[in-house]
């Protein structure tokens, strides 16, 4: 393989790491019921921050600045999510460093 090829690919590689990192979890468009964010048996509700992201398209990082804070420092954190739709309700647990993107109605 030539090496200005073989630069340029692994270049290419190289600059999707970053986005492959971040993990892209799907969720449904509904009437947040219950958001709470934390880790082991230790959450903290932040249903109101994450119904104003509850939008068909949009988009939410699950991390410390999308809630304003950070509850446990040095822990990884999971935000427990219940969405009630149409079809019923719907509920995920995701991890700290997450992308979120809901779709729907």
């Amino acid at each position: 393989m030539p090496r200005g090829l073989f630069l340029s690919v692994f270049l290419m590689v190289a600059m999707t790491i970053p986005t492959l990192s971040r993990a892209d979890e799907w969720a449904p468009v509904g009437r947040v019921v219950n958001a709470a964010y934390g880790f082991r048996d230790r959450f903290i509700d932040v249903t109101p921050i994450v119904r104003r992201y509850v939008l068909p398209g949009a988009q939410m990082d699950v991390e410390n600045r999308t809630f304003g804070f950070d509850p446990f420092k040095g822990e990884t954190k999971r935000l427990r999510l219940l969405i009630e739709t149409p079809r019923g309700q719907f509920y995920r647990v995701y991890e700290e460093g997450d992308t979120i993107r809901f779709w729907g109605y």
